[in-house]
């Protein structure tokens, strides 16, 4: 029997905002879910505004990225 426990939240810090953010992203796109879905699900809570401010920042970079280059982004 596995006595760990699951991860109950995730901690967005400056450290892992930019990441976080690109996960957020694909996978609103692939799973037809919101970013809000996506962080509750998540559990996502922010170390500071300022990291929250960050992470929608990289969002929108993300987005316009994905507009500019008619959505398909080579790989």
């Amino acid at each position: 029997m596995n006595n760990a426990l699951p991860c109950c939240a995730i901690i967005i810090s400056a450290l892992n905002v930019e990441d976080e953010a690109m996960k957020a992203f694909y996978t609103s796109l692939t799973h037809n879910k919101s970013i809000d879905d996506y962080i509750l699900e998540k559990h996502l809570h922010f170390s500071s505004c300022q990291i929250e401010g960050a992470f929608f920042s990289h969002l929108l970079a993300y987005t316009e990225l994905a507009l500019d280059s008619g959505g398909a982004i080579d790989r």
